[in-house]
């Protein structure tokens, strides 16, 4: 009976981690993604190149998180391809500070400013 109980115990830990992002989740990355967009922008314009690639990265991953929800959780094609494009724009922002142009770093995460509209206007708020 102990190893039954341990078992279902062990099996409701396990839940809440296979379970889908909830809105709640895409609000907090949108709100994430929001900030980060203006971080990297100001760590871009203050010299601070390492700061601006860890919000990068940062981004990458909030926008590869919304990829998948958006292919698995809540299907959205064009939602899925707004994350995608906000994704690799991220991802190019460290390789062009690597190179020295930080230039095209501000311009790619100023895309990404201006791109959140795109998204936004049809998803935010969910209905």
């Amino acid at each position: 009976m102990k190893r039954l109980t341990l078992t279902a115990l062990l099996a409701l830990a396990v839940v809440p981690l296979t379970q889908a992002a909830s809105r709640h989740d895409l609000n907090v990355w949108m709100r994430a993604i929001d900030a980060r967009t203006v971080t990297v922008q100001k760590h871009l314009a203050a010299g601070r190149t390492d700061a601006a690639i860890a919000d990068a990265q940062a981004l990458q991953k909030l926008y590869a998180d919304m990829a998948v929800y958006f292919e698995r959780d809540y299907p959205a094609a064009d939602a899925v391809g707004f994350s995608r494009d906000g994704e690799k724009l991220a991802a190019s922002i460290p390789g062009h500070v690597a190179q020295g142009d930080t230039a095209a770093a501000a311009q790619a995460a100023r895309a990404i400013s201006l791109a959140c509209n795109d998204c936004h206007d049809p998803y935010k708020p969910l209905p």
